[in-house]
């Protein structure tokens, strides 16, 4: 049995390469000669030989096809992100030059609507510990001028003052807080009073004293010299929300919408003297008249 099996292994191939050699001799025979007739014979023969060649070897063929088909691609996608990489950071760049040119803007406006005070701009470094509820703290401190009772501002608006300094660092108490408090006025109704922070983000509680009939909702909210005020006057701070009833004869509660976001703050400007020691906030000369948001001229 063994040897009729290794005679099979050797006939079989035997019996292949006879048909190729036959289909390979000389093809300028007669068709009708009988090498043809052989090399016809030898061809009906090998076809389905090679045509079950050909199915067995295509699934290889096609595997190896994908995998650098594959390569091809995982190269493309590395190129691809990469570009977006390039892009992302050249969009993310322009975003960063556009937001430093607006402040830059916003700050010399700033400065030209106060002349006789110096304009710090600071970034804020977050919530510090403190005894406030509303409190921020600023990477600019007494180095650069900075003292206590000193007005923050932003193109919005009023943020609050200054509380406490060290040489690189300052703590900005928000004009939202319950111990925070301002002089204000209503510019189209001209009634003054004192403005304090509710504990929240989104409103403040005005209290009016005089003629207090003409306030309407919308209307703008200004810091004033009312009762000493510490702050510069005609700085916007919020709009007229709600209208409360007469509590008094000649008072009356109103609630004010802030013109700042105060939960989102990343740089501050802090309006500082250009005297040699400092002091409270002041303003330019003039009064009070008029409205002003922080950056505006």
């Amino acid at each position: 049995m063994i040897r009729r099996r290794g005679r099979g292994r050797i006939v079989l191939p035997a019996f292949v390469a006879l048909c190729l050699l036959i289909i390979t001799l000389d093809f300028r025979q007669s068709r009708l000669g009988p090498l043809e007739r052989a090399r016809d014979f030898a061809t009906t023969m090998v076809s389905p030989l090679q045509r079950g060649f050909a199915v067995a070897v295509r699934p290889i063929d096609d595997f190896f096809s994908s995998i650098a088909e594959l390569r091809d691609l995982r190269t493309r996608n590395s190129e691809l992100e990469q570009r977006l990489e390039r892009t992302i950071a050249r969009s993310g760049w322009s975003k960063t030059l556009a937001r430093e040119n607006r402040r830059l803007h916003q700050s010399l406006k700033l400065q030209k609507s106060y002349p006789t005070m110096k304009v710090v701009t600071a970034q804020v470094l977050g919530s510090t510990p403190s005894n406030y509820r509303w409190a921020v703290q600023i990477d600019k401190g007494r180095s650069t001028g900075i003292r206590s009772d000193m007005a923050v501002v932003v193109p919005d608006g009023l943020v609050g003052k200054v509380v406490q300094v060290t040489d690189n660092s300052s703590t900005v108490l928000l004009l939202i807080d319950p111990g925070a408090a301002a002089g204000a006025r209503i510019v189209q109704a001209g009634a003054a009073g004192l403005i304090a922070g509710g504990g929240s983000s989104d409103n403040l509680s005005l209290n009016l004293i005089g003629n207090t009939s003409r306030v309407a909702v919308d209307d703008v909210v200004v810091t004033s010299s009312y009762n000493r005020g510490v702050f510069p006057p005609g700085i916007r701070i919020g709009s007229v929300a709600e209208v409360g009833a007469d509590t008094r004869l000649l008072e009356k509660e109103i609630e004010v919408e802030p013109a700042v976001n105060f939960t989102n703050l990343d740089f501050v400007d802090v309006l500082v003297e250009s005297g040699p020691h400092g002091g409270r906030a002041g303003g330019r000369t003039g009064g009070d008249r008029g409205s002003r948001g922080a950056g505006s001229s």
